[in-house]
């Protein structure tokens, strides 16, 4: 009997196919791992001024805590299986230099793990792309109990590992700042891991252990006010007959001048805002220190008042009292000091004295 010659073809065409997919090369096996690593460095420190500087690094290496963790896999129970690594970052924004990451506003960081099977050395976070790390030690499999599988018995499991404890963070100084910088718990990198039942890389990871940084850096900055030395101005003497009008200075009297020198170091890079706060217990009103009071009743009769003529006359209030100095750290303040009566009429002679505090804040 004669065959449909386009039945015939189609016959065949269905037997080909069927013998491919029966000849066709396994597939193999890969998945995720999971674990619960925690790996936190404390990067509190007191810093010097030379290391408060834009471009400085400092390394803070083997100094993470946390315990070791059990790494588990979602291959078959008793399976024979690789593990594979990757490296990424926690921080998305970049730094200033190749590797570094944006941690806040003065300081970017760098992450290497220096304890993973199969390196030699460092390794920074993060991975190149497509480029995930085999572990070297070996496959696992209950065979060496080294199980990692989720159905494998715990007496054949791999034991626990400390994987990502070797770490260093290396800060960048990329702005400089004063007095105390807080570092929050803050996550930076994630060590992850999958599996393969061959060579073939996984495609897809899974974080098994986090590495954190927390802590408190301080920077001491000192300022100097006329090189430490006592500020003294003699307001001169006085004539008991010029000096009678109520809150205003003697006749014929003129202001003294002097100046108030401030070196705070170089501060061109911080930014920070600088200013002089001046304090002082007696006052008779936020704008007049109280320099005498009568024997007789203990009732302020003299005065003092202060002016800042750096760049234009501005009486200068106490308590609190500020004056705006130069942004760089270093400076001179030009200010005029002169008496007021208190009471008046004229006063009984005698000497006067006003004492203030001046204090640099710096913001």
């Amino acid at each position: 009997m004669k065959i449909n010659p386009i039945r015939k073809y189609a016959l065949i065409i269905i037997l080909i196919l069927n013998v491919q997919t029966f000849i066709s090369p396994a597939q193999a096996g890969t998945g995720l791992c999971e674990a619960n690593g925690h790996f936190t460095t404390d990067a509190s420190a007191d810093w010097t001024k030379e290391q408060n500087i834009s471009g400085v690094t400092w390394s803070i290496a083997n100094s993470s805590t946390g315990g070791s963790y059990q790494i588990t896999c979602d291959c078959a129970t008793g399976s024979k299986v690789s593990l594979f690594y990757f490296l990424t970052s926690a921080i998305t924004a970049t730094g200033h230099l190749t590797g570094y990451y944006h941690l806040n506003d003065n300081l970017d960081i760098k992450t290497e793990i220096s304890n993973i099977p199969g390196t030699t050395g460092p390794v920074t976070v993060p991975s190149k792309v497509n480029t995930s790390i085999k572990d070297g030690s070996g496959s696992f499999s209950t065979a060496s109990n080294r199980g990692v599988c989720e159905g494998d018995p715990p007496e054949k499991h791999l034991p626990d590992v400390s994987t990502g404890a070797d770490n260093t963070f290396t800060l960048y100084v990329s702005k400089p700042f004063l007095g105390e910088l807080i570092i929050p718990d803050t996550p930076i990198a994630y060590l992850q891991a999958a599996w393969s039942t061959s060579s073939t890389p996984p495609k897809t990871f899974n974080n098994i252990a986090e590495l954190h940084i927390q802590g408190r850096i301080t920077v001491p900055q000192s300022c100097k006010i006329n090189q430490g030395d006592v500020i003294q101005v003699n307001l001169g003497v006085i004539s008991a007959a010029y000096f009678t009008t109520k809150d205003e200075m003697p006749e014929h009297y003129t202001p003294v001048n002097f100046d108030i020198t401030y070196d705070c170091g170089d501060m061109s890079d911080i930014k920070n805002s600088l200013y002089m706060e001046i304090e002082a217990s007696d006052l008779a009103s936020q704008y007049v220190l109280i320099a005498r009071r009568r024997e007789t009743d203990n009732v302020p009769d003299v005065g003092i008042r202060l002016v800042d003529i750096t760049k234009t006359n501005v009486n200068v209030p106490f308590n609190p009292g500020s004056i705006l100095i130069d942004s760089s750290g270093r400076g001179v303040t030009h200010m005029e000091a002169y008496p007021v009566n208190l009471t008046g009429g004229v006063l009984s002679p005698g000497n006067f004295k006003g004492t203030a505090t001046i204090t640099v804040i710096v913001k």
